[in-house]
């Protein structure tokens, strides 16, 4: 095998495809992609059995062929290479990188393996993808993955829960102590389609891969979720369990609500956490008509306070928030307000954009 193209190119693919290899074991083949080079294309596809990935793009082929390389290596060397075109042969079961006008000072050989040992990748059918907005698509993705769980015994809520319901598409994810759920209607025709839960990882390699314009294609089966955008087929399994009904979590209706500046917010919030224990993570939000008490203390360095302005006409309410959970909640607001929503100071509580939009936020509160 022998072809020609650029390191720009070639890179970005490779890089992309790192993605979709183990790196738990750098003598699996799983740790490999294939390389195919046919016909001035070069086919790149990569998997470590849960994840899959396919590209082509056009080079200049010398002598067809197909084989492995490790991705790591493969990768590091790309990185490191002048940014020309660059000279790719096999021969006994070694790769020559090197670049064309300077092969005599620059030259690097790594070990392949054939590409009869690479696994076979999933079948789909091509007639059951249907389209989707990159924006609005990658918008819900935004919203929502900053809150799954991270604990691997509660391997549900690691994933984002996808569902179409009433002619639209929603997507929530939750950890138990906080939930985000937004629903969008699209454009596009949407085909009937299972719950799913998706893995984050597979969510965020699809933005990375995206441009956040234009359309790209996604297809669900009963284990898996493969998706085509930018010239790429990439797949996942999907996460397997049921998951919670998180529609049980959002309070149907709200005794009391208080209307607060989001920027005001976060400004307030990121001095009072430098006061704000770094294990229980807790701050104390003092709900009154005249203003938001927020207030930090970490017991052998000091405390502080502050006051932010607010449009609340409740009694006054003591909260204890999760520090975290709030900024990040409050970092994906992209209005002006937010209105905080709740029935007591113990129950769940919901943060909407003012004006309302298609997304909501749920925390709950910590004991003080």
């Amino acid at each position: 095998m022998k072809f020609i193209c650029p390191k720009d190119t070639i890179l970005k693919e490779v890089e992309y495809a790192s993605n979709f290899t183990s790196q738990r074991n750098s003598l699996s083949i799983s740790s490999n992609i294939l390389l195919e080079n046919y016909q001035n294309v070069l086919t790149i596809k990569g998997t470590d059995g849960k994840l899959g990935f396919v590209t082509s793009f056009p080079v200049s082929t010398d002598v067809p062929g197909s084989t492995t390389v490790t991705c790591d290596k493969f990768l590091q060397v790309l990185k490191s290479m002048p940014s020309v075109d660059i000279e790719f042969s096999e021969e006994k079961d070694k790769m020559k990188i090197t670049p064309v006008k300077d092969s005599k000072s620059i030259n690097f050989n790594i070990r392949t393996i054939s590409a009869e040992h690479f696994p076979e990748l999933l079948q789909y059918d091509e007639t059951a993808f249907f389209s989707l907005s990159q924006r609005d698509f990658f918008d819900m993705v935004d919203k929502t993955a900053f809150a799954v769980g991270t604990d691997e015994s509660k391997f549900f809520l690691t994933g984002v829960y996808l569902e179409k319901k009433d002619d639209q598409v929603v997507m929530v994810a939750t950890d138990s102590k906080r939930l985000s759920c937004i629903r969008k209607s699209f454009e596009q025709d949407i085909p009937d389609f299972r719950s799913s839960i998706i893995p984050v990882k597979f969510l965020q390699i699809l933005r990375n891969i995206g441009i956040g314009e234009g359309l790209f294609s996604l297809m669900l089966t009963d284990t898996h979720i493969f998706a085509q955008i930018n010239g790429h087929l990439i797949y996942s399994s999907l996460i397997t369990g049921n998951y919670p009904a998180y529609q049980r979590v959002i309070p149907p209706s709200f005794n009391y609500e208080c209307k607060v500046n989001v920027s005001e917010m976060l400004e307030a919030l990121n001095r009072v956490s430098i006061f704000v224990e770094s294990n229980s993570k807790k701050i104390f939000l003092e709900l009154r008509p005249d203003g938001i008490m927020l207030s930090g203390e970490t017991s052998d360095v000091g405390d502080a306070k502050e006051i932010v302005s607010c449009e609340y006409n409740g009694p006054e309410a003591n909260i204890t928030f999760n520090n975290n959970f709030l900024v990040s909640s409050l970092k994906k607001i992209d209005t002006e307000y937010f209105r905080i929503c709740f029935n007591s100071a113990t129950t769940a509580m919901a943060f909407f954009p003012d004006p309302e939009k298609d997304y909501i936020f749920i925390i709950m509160p910590m004991h003080a």
